[in-house]
């Protein structure tokens, strides 16, 4: 009775042992991301495997016999259907279903390594950014939200269990793997999404979310106007490339997590980026593929969608960058290339949707050839236009770095170089809009915040979120 418990002592030396953490949700990120790659872990998975390999064929055969019945693939999508949120919340392309991270959150300060993504201004001076963050060896998407129009930032929702395996680095995908989560958009200061691969939705202000059913394998994009939600996605999609078809979708802030199919279109050939440009009746889709555009823009006609009537100064080169003013005037801005020099462009402009085209300039904008190429209407006399950002990779040196932001207050017949607060990124902006009013914003993705215009693209401020 006497002698010393070997069981007891053993417990008691590694309790004394246990060095206390301070308790918010990044720790219990890197508690979960640790346990992913624990050896039970990985002996299950193992496991898994060899019965998952023998349903695996299975299920091949089946999938063939189906795809062949169905021209839409599993789903049989059509004009007019509605993808609606399944009763256990499950998703086509979706990777570890099981794990919940929608569940709420409590807010807390914003953790030092994160990094903006993608922003959203959402009215009344809130505004949501999503980023990363740091959770041990990996990275874990961050939803940050401001209510001081951004000079202050609480992180609401931290997303473990996604598919960051190309979210970050030097070259990263546009369209991103099922599971990922890369970009944010909010209808009000309530309802919004994230979304980027998968689609997730909130209610409460980013403390919980709700995963998505959608049309398609993949989401491209999504955009807002008015409380409708248009939804970009496509099937086909692996290793950052889609083969098609695309599809238009659409919800509202009454039903937020059901999407209703509009209209779908066969692709000419694989494509890496694609993007959705929406305001009051106008519906604008943009693919390309190594920075190239693949196609004329498709435009959303009587729920068809229609290849927009092209300018004929622009000759063969297809119509990029396609943007609507932010102001009332639903006036449509885009670029074409000139065919002798790449990297200048000329400016055309339309009032009447697509109908008849404006030129404003020929060759006045020279733009380095890196990364992406964004641009973005306040009103039909201020424009912003950048260039770069880790989707397409490349660096800027010398007159070029300068040039990666450029700014226009007549329409797009001249440009210039802004003041800058400090050198702009050398891999430049990875995308530029403007909610309204006389604001920009330019994303760079590689570096920790973003920037801000007050005063139509003249002088800037960088926006590194704090709490």
């Amino acid at each position: 009775m006497n002698e010393p418990d070997l069981v007891d002592d053993f417990f008691a030396k590694h309790r004394d042992a246990i060095e206390p953490a301070t308790p918010n949700d990044v720790h219990w990120q890197q508690v979960v991301q640790t346990a992913r790659r624990s050896p039970m872990r990985t002996a299950g998975k193992a496991w898994g495997g060899v019965i998952a390999a023998a349903v695996a064929a299975m299920l091949v055969l089946a999938g063939v016999w189906i795809w062949k019945q169905e021209p839409f693939g599993a789903d049989n999508i059509r004009p007019g259907q509605t993808v609606a949120a399944s009763e256990d919340g499950s998703e086509r392309g979706t990777a570890d279903a099981g794990d919940d991270m929608g569940a709420a959150q409590l807010p807390q300060g914003v953790p030092a390594t994160f990094r903006t993504w993608s922003v959203s201004n959402a009215g009344s001076g809130t505004l949501y950014n999503l980023g990363s963050t740091e959770c041990g060896s990996d990275i874990c998407p961050t939803l940050l939200r401001s209510g001081a129009d951004g000079e202050s930032w609480q992180a609401v929702h931290i997303f473990n269990g996604t598919d960051t395996s190309s979210a970050s680095g030097a070259d990263v995908p546009n369209i991103q793997p099922d599971g990922a989560l890369s970009d944010v958009r909010f209808v009000d200061s309530q309802v919004g999404y994230v979304y980027g691969g998968d689609l997730w939705v909130t209610s409460d202000r980013g403390v919980s979310f709700d995963k998505v059913n959608h049309p398609g394998q993949t989401v491209l994009d999504l955009e807002i106007w008015e409380g409708q939600v248009y939804l970009l996605t496509a099937d086909g999609c692996v290793q950052g490339t889609c083969s098609g078809p695309v599809y238009v979708s659409f919800s509202s802030r009454a039903n937020p997590s059901s999407f209703t199919t509009v209209d779908s279109a066969a692709l000419s050939g694989p494509i890496d980026d694609a993007s959705v440009v929406v305001k009051d009746a106008l519906v604008i889709v943009q693919t390309s593929n190594d920075g190239r555009p693949m196609q004329q823009p498709w435009m959303l006609a009587a729920e068809r969608l229609e290849p927009m009537k092209a300018p004929e100064v622009c000759g063969s080169s297809p119509l990029e960058a396609v943007t609507i003013t932010a102001s009332t005037d639903a006036h449509m801005f885009a670029l074409c290339r000139l065919s002798q020099d790449r990297g200048a462009f000329r400016v055309v402009s339309s009032n009447d949707q697509a109908q008849s085209w404006v030129e404003h300039s020929v060759g006045t904008l020279r733009l380095p050839q890196i990364g992406q190429l964004s641009l973005g209407a306040a009103d039909p006399q201020h424009l912003v236009v950048t260039v770069g950002g880790p989707r397409g990779g490349g660096t800027s040196s010398g007159d070029d770095a300068r040039r990666v932001l450029q700014i226009s207050a007549d329409g797009g017949r001249s440009w210039t170089v802004p003041r800058f607060p400090q050198p702009p990124p050398v891999n430049g902006f990875d995308w530029t809009g403007s909610p309204g009013g006389a604001e920009f914003y330019a994303v760079p993705r590689t570096t920790p915040g973003f920037w801000v215009s007050s005063d139509f693209g003249k002088s800037w401020k960088v926006v590194v979120p704090k709490s």
